[in-house]
Order: structure tokens, then sequence, then C-alpha cells
């Protein structure tokens, strides 16, 4: 057998060395501006103040709405001048084209109606320009509607849902946008206009009459579908209280709302829904379950944070159309419209929030990252559900909106979106809305959870046992790690308890593996992952231990690892890879992190490791012999291997942010090993919120033991605890703990 870290041992040609890389003071790359790193705090900010903030937002937004304005050559058939914000489908009868329109026409109504003498508008933008904006993509919206066929689309077409015969896919939810700019716009609008918005709201909501409601939750559910189909409906009511159909559009409200974040207990759930109404109980409307046993929900077939969390905003949306449109003489209102979401907040997002507000994504993102657009979904529970947690983490949320916004010149909401000019309409959309939200249902005299406290609640480790997803917190960092269902992957990774220093590692996998576990590339061979056994987890507090097995390279290799969120700061991944065939590796990316080197936190890194530093932003690879380094005297990574070499760079840009690799285990020179033949048997140790110093000397602290294929390892911790470790194949047998007074 190989001895212990032999099999990774690469000779000194393997490297380009640290003096090939640009070279810089080791504080250059901290000292640069940050809008969030060592910028943004956990200061609590007041109501008026970030309602303040909000509008100025959205303000500084019209920036970017005025650049992708189009003004038709063409009226409507009933001579109404009209425009559309272009989308990369301008125009289009598709989401793309249509949704950027209406979500777009909304806002700049919303800032005309509620922002105007309140904000300051960007150089060259005047109210006039705003309003017109606003009108004119209103009479697009509603000309080009099947209702009304006023005016073909730029594909032309019309877009819109009239029967169960003739339907669109979310067109309700444009529908929605269309609607809230006719409220704003109520002064403005003629009899006509309105009269055309009539048509199109009673059209789709004839739809809705008609459909039946979708259920399902293994791997795509119809929760966010069934959210949008209520906003219509309350639209309708609110805008139309006295139709001679607002009866059914209500009864129809209901059924969707149930039906949202509808779990398997509401079949026996005999709570009547709207007493003062009548006597409906929640089981007489549960058409079957989207959300599994443990409240969670899968959507593009794995589970997605983002879509967790948006069937609330979409409640809270149809909640404040009831609200607002009826103008405080509400003759429609319902409590099914927060059906099950404080367990919801309780059982999934709460467990999953970090300390920037940002909601963990154990499976990373398949749209662009840390846009906070939980936002909204935060607000409903602050201020419908007058939930203390939800109001301290919306805070969080916000500021990291209004600290991205100012990374782009134009005012728009992210650079390099995954879907152009759709996704700031989208974001646009959730800021407004939760301005909207604390101006109809205030949280002022509210007081929010603090950090420590959400904290200290939340530690304990837990499992989404219908996911396979792990989590832990302590007040050093959060620690995930799933063993996804659905698109299979296996990727962990951890955030610090820092509100600005959250996002310095990203969610990030590749090659159905990821951060921690990295991958290897193997000659002739695929770099892919399946698992072997199913993942085993032992919780202790707010620690935890999981262990699992997987094939990689086309079955090439096994692993065998497991990882240790301790109850400190420190993170052990430990593995015992093994040659299932005769196999040259040419490449070892092993223990991997993605890094953000993005102007939303830092564009550039410091590197300090046993031979130096490295400032560098990832655009080159560079390689370096050692058993430990640091990241900008805030994140330490320790290898037990004292003849270690890293890597950091292959930067790339991964769900809208720029990211590099940092492999705590890397080579690029092949190697051979035959079947049976041990390839790797690696202790990686993560820490948070560590200097340098720090760094170095909890590298000099690690120890390893081995006998008779049992490996001990003794790991330090920041508080002086060291933690034994018992290994056998790579899976963890034994943890004992103890202190450095203990070990004198």
């Amino acid at each position: 057998m190989i001895g212990l870290f032999a099999a990774n041992n690469v000779a000194a040609k393997d490297a380009t060395t640290a003096q090939t890389t640009i070279m810089a003071s080791p504080t250059e790359g901290i000292t640069m501006a940050s809008p969030t790193e060592g910028t943004i705090t956990a200061h609590f900010v007041k109501e008026k103040a970030m309602k303040r903030d909000l509008l100025q937002m959205l303000a500084n937004n019209m920036q970017y709405a005025k650049s992708i304005w189009y003004d038709c050559v063409e009226p409507n058939s009933a001579g109404e001048q009209c425009g559309f914000f272009k989308a990369r489908s301008a125009g289009h009868s598709n989401e793309d084209g249509v949704r950027t329109n209406a979500d777009f026409s909304m806002i700049c109504a919303f800032l005309y109606r509620y922002g105007k003498g309140k904000v300051r508008l960007p150089e060259g933008i005047t109210w006039d320009e705003i309003i017109l904006m606003a009108e004119k993509s209103l009479v697009f919206g509603y000309s080009t509607h099947k209702a009304n066929k006023l005016k073909v689309t730029a594909n032309k077409a019309y877009w819109g849902s009239t029967c169960v015969k003739d339907h669109v896919w979310e067109s309700s939810l444009w529908t929605m946008s269309l609607a809230y700019s006719t409220f704003f716009l109520d002064n403005i609008l003629n009899d006509k206009q309105k009269e055309y918005v009539y048509r199109m709201i009673k059209a789709e909501c004839d739809y809705e009459l008609e459909r039946t409601i979708p259920t399902g939750y293994n791997g795509d559910t119809k929760a966010e579908e069934n959210g949008w189909e209520t906003n219509v409906l309350a639209c309708a009511l609110g805008l139309y209280p006295d139709d001679e159909l607002a009866p059914k559009w209500f009864e129809r409200l209901r059924d969707f709302a149930i039906n949202c974040y509808s779990h398997k207990d509401d079949a026996n759930n005999n709570t009547i829904i709207d007493p003062e109404y009548d006597s409906t109980r929640v089981k007489d409307l549960y058409k079957g379950n989207n959300l599994y046993d443990d409240f969670t929900l899968q959507n593009h077939n794995y589970f997605h944070t983002s879509y967790q969390n948006v069937v609330m905003q979409e409640l809270g949306e149809s909640w404040l159309a009831l609200k607002l449109f009826q103008k405080g003489k509400e003759k429609w209102k319902t409590n099914a419209l927060m059906h099950n979401n404080q367990k919801v907040m309780d059982e999934v997002l709460c467990r999953l929030a970090l300390a920037d507000g940002e909601l963990a994504m154990p499976n990373g993102n398949d749209w662009s990252m840390f846009l906070y657009d939980q936002i909204t979904s935060y607000a409903t529970a602050a201020c419908l559900l007058r939930d203390p947690n939800a109001l301290m983490l919306e805070n969080l949320a916000y500021k990291h909106i209004k600290a991205r916004q100012t990374t782009t010149n134009d005012g728009s909401w992210l650079l390099n979106s995954d879907i152009g000019p759709r996704r700031m309409g989208v974001e646009g959309h959730r800021v407004m809305m939760t301005y909207l939200l604390h101006d109809m249902a205030s949280t002022a005299k509210m007081k929010p959870t603090t950090w420590k406290q959400f904290c200290q609640q939340h530690q304990k480790a837990y499992v989404f046992e219908c996911q396979d997803i792990v989590r832990s917190m302590t007040p050093h960092r959060f620690s995930v790690f799933s063993w996804s269902k659905g698109l299979k992957s296996y990727t962990g990774y951890f955030a610090p308890c820092s509100p600005d220093m959250t996002n310095i590692m990203v969610p990030y996998k590749c090659h159905n593996t990821g951060n921690m576990l990295g991958w290897y590339n193997i000659e002739g061979k695929k770099t892919n992952a399946k698992p072997t056994k199913e993942a085993k987890y032992t919780l202790e507090g707010n620690s935890y231990r999981m262990h699992g097995s997987i094939d990689t390279n086309d079955g090439a290799l096994s692993n065998s690892f497991s990882i240790y969120a301790t109850p400190g700061n420190a993170i052990v991944y430990v593995d015992d890879v093994v040659a299932n065939e005769d196999v040259t590796i040419n490449g070892r990316r092993g223990g991997l992190m993605a890094i953000s080197v993005d102007p939303f936190t830092r564009i550039s890194r410091t590197l300090y490791h046993q031979n130096g530093c490295n400032f560098t932003d990832g655009k080159k690879t560079i390689e370096f012999s050692s058993q430990w380094v640091n990241i900008d005297n805030y994140l330490g990574v320790v290898t037990a291997d004292k003849n270690n070499r890293m890597a950091f760079g292959d930067r790339e840009q991964s769900s809208s942010i720029d990211i590099a690799k940092l492999y705590a285990n890397y080579s690029s020179t092949p190697q051979h090993y035959k079947k049976g033949q041990t390839v790797d048997r690696r202790c990686i140790v993560y820490y948070c919120n560590v200097d340098s110093a720090t760094t170095a000397m909890l590298a000099e602290g690690i120890k390893t033991e081995t006998d008779d294929n049992i490996l001990t390892v003794h790991v330090p911790d920041t508080d002086g605890t060291v933690y034994v470790i018992t290994i056998a194949s790579g899976h963890i047998e034994k943890v004992c703990t103890c202190t450095k007074e203990k070990r004198k």
C-alpha cells in the first residue's frame, strides 16, 4: 500500500511557481474598495430609511429602463401611441418579451406615483419621460393581448389566455404586472383604455375558472405556478370588486392559494379558512401536495431555494392587490393566501438563511446568483405574519441589493444578467413590491431578531431528509452538503457568519461534484461521479458528520469520503480514493473552493501561504507548494500533507458571478496507478475568520498517525479544542475532543 499522502507528492517541475504571478503588496487586495466586504454590517436600518432607499434604487434604475425603451412607429388600431421595453426577444409574445415590458411598465408607473418629489432622477431622465414610458408600455401590453387584438407583437402574434383551449403558460403573471400598472395610472387612463384592461384581466380570469389546479412535488412543483394564478384573480377582485363574476373569482383564488404551499397534512386539516365568509375548510380545497413531507420543494428537477421562497412572494403580492386596490374597503380578503407560509419560513427558509440575508443554495443556482430575490418573501413574512426573523433577514437582503446596484454604471441591478433585461425587470418588481408591503403593513413598531439570536435559534444540525441535504450553523459559519436528488450532484460549501464576508465562497457544482470534493481528470475517461452508497449522517448538536461513497470518471476511481462540521470553526474533509482499474491521472483538482473575484465582493484576492503571498484575480492559474493557504486574512485552508501542492485560478463566470477556484490539492503531472492501488488519502480542514499567522499555527498543530489502515488525525480548532478523529477507509469512525490545557 502506498503510504499516507505519498500518492500525491508531485515533483517540483509540476509547478508554475509564484514567481510567474502578478505580485503586489500583501494588503493591496483587501484594501481595494468593495461595496460589501468590510462595508456592510448587521446594523438594522429602520423602515422609513429603507423605504427611502428602495425608492431611490428604483429611480436609479430608470437610466437602464430608458436604455431599453423603444417607441413603436405605428400606433395600435385604436390610434393610441405605444412602445415597449426591449428584452432579448424585443416586443415578442413570449415570456421574455411580454413579462419584461409588463414589469417595467409597472415599475415606471409606480415610481411616478410614489417617487415624484421624493427621489433624484438620473441625469438626462425626466418625469415626463417616465410617465410616457409607463403609459405607452401599458397600451402595448393590453393591445397585444388576445382579448383586444389592437396590435400584433414584433413576431406578429398575440399573447395571453382566454380559455382552456387558448391559453399561454404564465400569462396571468404578466397580466398582474399590467394590472398594477393600471392601478398606478388610474388618474391618467381614459375610460376606453380601462375597458381594454378589463377585457384583458377578465379573459385571464375566465381561463382560471375553467382550468384544473395542478399539483406535484417530485422534480417539478406546481407551487410557483399556482402562486401566480392567485395574482391575476386578486387583481381582478381588487379592481372590480362588484363584478358579477367576483364571487367565482374569490372561490378560485382560495382554491389556488391553498394549493400553493400544499402539504400532505392538508388532507386532514379541518381549519375553517375564512370563518367570517363561510365554513370552507382547508381539506375541502386541498387537491394534492406541492411540497415534500419536510416542506421542501423541487423545481427544475432539484431542490431550488429561489423557487422555494418565491411562492410566498406571489401570495404576498396577491394580498397586496386586494388591500391596495380596494382602497381600504375590503369586500374581498382571505386567510388562504398565508396558508403554510409560516411553516415554510420556519422549517426551510430560516434553516438555510445566511448572515447576508441570502438563502443557501446547496445545489447552486441555474440563474443569476446573489440577487437576494427572496426579499419580497421576507417582506411578506415580516409585514403580514409579523415574523421578526424575516424582518431581520429582509433588512440584510435590501442592503446587498443596494450594494450590488452600485457595481453597474447604468442603474441596472447586476452585471452579466443571465437573461438580460427580463432579470432586471423581475428584480425591480421585487424591490417595488417590498416597498408597497411596508407601505400597507408597516413594521416600524416591530423589533427584529438579532443575528446572534437567530444563529442561536437555528444552530442545530438538521437533515432535509426528502432532499438529502445536511446543514448546521455555529457562531463562526454556516455549513451545508447536498447529496442531491433529482439532478445528481455531491457538493457542499460554507459561508462565514458575517454579513459582509458571506459571499467570499460561492456555491459551485461541476462534473456532478464541485466545492469540497473537486474532481480528477483521467486519460480516456469522462469527468463525472455517481453514488455507490447512500449518504449517512450523524448529528450532534450544532455539528454533523456525513459519509458518502462515489465512483468517479466512468467508474475508474472510488472515493469514500467524510465531512465533519465541528461545533466550532473547523470543517474537516477526509477521503480514501482507490483505483478500480489501471489509470493515468492527468490532473487533481481536490478540496475545491469557488472564490468570488467579482465587483460585488472583490475583484482580486491575496493568497498567503508557506512560500509568501500572491495577489491575483484568478485569470492566470498559479501553483504553489504549501501545507496551508489563507485568503485575504480571512479564510484558512490546512492540509495534513506537508508536501502538498495547491493552485488558484481557472477563473470563469458562474451564474453571473466571476469566480476563481482554489484547489487545496492540485497536480497537472500525469501519474499512473494500478487497479486496487490507493490514489489519495487526504485530510483538508477549512476555517473562517482567521488570519495567515493563525492558519500557519493551525497547520503546525495538525498531526496524523497510521496503524493497520486506521488513520488518526489531530485537528486543532481556533478556540483551542483539538478533535481526535479516527478514520477507516475514508469513514470517520470516532471523534474525541480535548483542549490544549488537557493535552498538557
